[in-house]
């Protein structure tokens, strides 16, 4: 009996004691839910430590490896510009040079006072015709010699200063009779009709304003870019004158004599004088035509004045030829062009001597009285004016003055 007491109580104990492992699994369970997050964590941590020095020495290597691709390609595209440079370095300063070498000539201008400007007798005028040879050999020389202290004018010369003398034509090429009339004399009126154009006009305000007070019907032809042009342009014809253009044009004695800002040369080449003329039409508000200052060689040169003519007759303008050239193609080119025309009869003033103007203002009645109709020009000296002044008012019983513009027609063929 005894043993079987001591066996139940071990199964009673057995069956108490049972459960302890399970609290223990659940224990170590629970440890090792428990370490686990730890461990977990903790792995982290410590990995990336061990790799720190291998990134930041990678991280290095590639920022060198950057900055030297970065300088290659600079020095590259630095190398690439500086070819292509030195390509077109050579190509724009032959360019520049062709265009400038004419010019170069250009500025040595300086505005003399010939001695074929002074008062001399009538008889004399025939002398001139020896003054257009000019040596040309040492051109270099030359150019020194008439640059006193001037700047260079490559297309628009200094501007000289209210009251300086200047030299407004050159008489050299002054044909000593004047051609046919290219425009026949109207048959409807009685009484012959002339027009005096003066010339030169933007550098004497008070003598300009002093010839408009003689005749309102004097025709002034204003040259561009003078230095009180556009001003007279406005005053004059607020009060009713009637304007030209003068435009400055390069003459046989160029560069000796200058022509004067705005000038049109025979070495510019198609583009430029077309430009420069649109300048010098801007430059003088209110023009209703347009004569040539000097301009001997230009006038010769069919190819210029078709040029010319074109821009003359998209603006509406005709034009009046001063003729400083026997060789002069205006007439030529406006009957091309279908352009208003006439030409000079009488220079009024190339000897300033008021005697001698009043004889050559009788000169221009008797051409009118024998074609219909003559044109003076004449230019803004003091004797011009005295002259005028005298002579005007003698004229009423024997012509009649009016605007340049009532002379012009289309050239007949």
């Amino acid at each position: 009996m005894t043993p079987t007491k001591s066996t139940g109580g071990t199964k009673k104990n057995q069956g108490r004691k049972a459960p302890a492992p399970q609290k223990a699994s659940k224990a170590a369970k629970k440890t090792s839910t428990k370490t686990n997050p730890g461990t977990a964590r903790k792995t982290p941590t410590k990995k990336p430590a061990k790799k720190k020095s291998p990134g930041i020495l990678h991280e290095f290597k590639k920022m060198i490896l950057g900055i030297a691709i970065l300088v290659a390609v600079c020095l590259t595209t630095a190398m690439l510009v500086d070819i292509f440079v030195k390509i077109g370095r050579p190509v724009a300063p032959e360019a520049q040079t062709d265009r400038k070498e004419p010019p170069v000539t250009r500025p040595q201008v300086p505005v003399p006072t010939p001695p074929r400007q002074a008062p001399l007798p009538p008889a004399t005028q025939d002398q001139p015709a020896m003054e257009p040879k000019i040596i040309t050999k040492a051109e270099g020389l030359k150019e020194k010699e008439h640059t006193p202290g001037k700047s260079s004018m490559t297309r628009t010369p200094p501007v000289p200063k209210e009251g300086s003398k200047i030299v407004y034509e050159v008489y050299d090429d002054v044909t000593p009779t004047p051609p046919k009339k290219v425009v026949p004399p109207p048959k409807n009126n009685l009484m012959p009709q002339i027009a005096i154009i003066i010339d030169d006009i933007g550098y004497d305000k008070n003598m300009a304003m002093g010839l408009l007070n003689i005749d309102k019907n004097i025709t002034f032809s204003i040259l561009p870019f003078s230095p009180a042009g556009t001003q007279l342009a406005h005053s004059l014809s607020a009060k009713g004158a009637e304007l030209m253009l003068h435009l400055p044009m390069e003459p046989t004695q160029y560069p000796k004599v200058n022509p004067g800002p705005g000038a049109l040369l025979s070495s510019m080449s198609p583009d430029e004088l077309l430009a420069q003329l649109r300048k010098d039409i801007h430059a003088v508000p209110g023009t209703v035509g347009a004569n040539n200052h000097m301009g001997s060689r230009l006038t010769a040169d069919s190819n210029k004045m078709n040029q010319i003519f074109t821009v003359l007759k998209k603006n509406n303008l005709f034009f009046i030829d001063s003729r400083t050239s026997p060789e002069s193609k205006g007439e030529q080119s406006a009957r091309i062009f279908q352009l208003k025309f006439s030409h000079r009869d009488v220079f009024l003033d190339n000897f300033q001597d008021v005697e001698y103007i009043s004889g050559q203002i009788e000169k221009l009645i008797k051409q009118a009285q024998a074609h219909g109709s003559a044109i003076g020009i004449g230019h803004p000296h003091q004797t011009t004016l005295d002259a005028l002044k005298r002579e005007l008012p003698k004229l009423k019983s024997k012509v009649r003055l009016v605007p340049a513009s009532r002379l012009v027609e289309i050239p007949s063929s």
